[in-house]
């Protein structure tokens, strides 16, 4: 069996990674407040690093779910824009989403996703929330590849087990980092266009679901919706607590003693 197999065959009986910090989520469609949207704006204006991540459809390119995160006085707030909910261009809330993605996509901040989030961002461009040279011009970090650079220079001299010959997934790295399993397993699936805001229908037309015992029905028995939803927040929360550590500035030593806390004096 090779290592990587090895490796992912026995995450599951880890300890399943739940975020502690505080946290606040935003749905931004066709429903969202153009306040909030301002709210939101005055707020990234204060902040120079992002995680972003996406969904889209990995068949037909289809672009469903943009995920963006910031800490701010110790809470963490995500950003979930469900793309084929969004209003029409010449709306003023499309205007307001234009100028949040602006602030954010700005040459001066640092975006941080575990793969190449440039690639990922040129399918949302027929969204109109941004163009295609503020995508080229990101300030774009992988953390995928920032990790796989931290771990050969701090731990060269480890007999690190198992740890996989080519690039690491998000679930290897976040394991051999803290001993945690983070599920990736819905992060492919197609149905990321089901709408994550219980007040959509979820035909993929964006107009809202009037009838108050409707709402309560999908709050309460949409499991899929949570799921999805709770999925999108933990992805970006796990990024960034692995980029968290790859920002220590840590000696060889730093990080062994580090390791230690999770594996004693062996290593995988």
């Amino acid at each position: 069996m090779d290592s990587r197999r090895f490796i992912l065959r026995n995450l599951t009986s880890l300890t399943k990674f739940e975020p502690t910090a505080p946290r606040k989520f935003y749905y931004v469609n066709t429903l969202t407040k153009n306040e909030t949207i301002t709210e939101l704006i005055d707020l990234v204006k204060q902040k120079t690093e992002f995680v972003v991540e996406t969904k889209y459809d990995k068949i037909n390119g289809c672009p469903k779910l943009i995920q963006i995160l910031f800490g701010h006085k110790f809470v963490l707030h995500t950003i979930l824009v469900e793309t084929l909910y969004l209003p029409e261009i010449d709306h003023c809330l499309h205007h307001q989403l234009k100028r949040l993605f602006s602030v954010i996509l700005s040459q001066s901040n640092e975006i941080q996703s575990w793969d190449d989030i440039k690639s990922d961002l040129y399918h949302f461009l027929k969204c109109s929330l941004f163009t295609k040279h503020q995508v080229e011009k990101l300030q774009a970090v992988s953390i995928k590849e920032k990790f796989g650079r931290w771990f050969e220079e701090k731990c060269i001299n480890m007999k690190v087990y198992g740890a996989p010959s080519e690039e690491w997934s998000i679930e290897e790295a976040f394991a051999f980092l803290f001993q945690q399993y983070f599920d990736t397993s819905v992060s492919d699936c197609r149905d990321w266009n089901v709408g994550l805001f219980a007040y959509l229908h979820t035909n993929c037309e964006p107009h809202p679901n009037r009838h108050s015992q409707d709402v309560i029905n999908l709050l309460n028995d949409n499991k899929r919706r949570l799921i999805l939803r709770q999925y999108a927040i933990h992805e970006c929360t796990a990024v960034r607590k692995i980029a968290s550590v790859l920002q220590n500035n840590w000696t060889r030593k730093n990080a062994e003693n580090y390791l230690i806390k999770y594996y004693g004096k062996f290593s995988w």
